[in-house]
């Protein structure tokens, strides 16, 4: 059986492929660079989101945290808010 056959059809994407076309992911509870860096390489910064889980998450730590990572500040507006307004189709001012 080849790659991407799965009873009798044959896949046109990898479910890796899927995963990273479909799924998107958020940072909260995560202030970790090592994890954030980590999702940036494997599924990109176009699938990742900024979020605090309030009130549970202190917000002060997150905001330091996604201010100060070190990623590129292309990923870093992507990430903090450049995705949500792509996604949820948010016309920024």
């Amino acid at each position: 059986m080849g790659p991407g056959a799965r009873a009798g059809r044959k896949n046109q994407l990898k479910p890796s492929d899927f995963f990273k076309k479909n799924i998107t992911i958020t940072t909260s509870g995560v202030e970790d660079p090592l994890a954030l860096r980590y999702c940036i390489d494997k599924i990109g910064a176009d699938r990742i989101m900024w979020a605090i889980d309030y009130p549970f998450q202190p917000t002060t730590a997150s905001v330091i945290f996604i201010e100060s990572a070190p990623i590129s500040e292309t990923d870093r507006a992507k990430i903090t808010y450049s995705n949500a307004e792509r996604i949820f189709k948010i016309k920024s001012k």
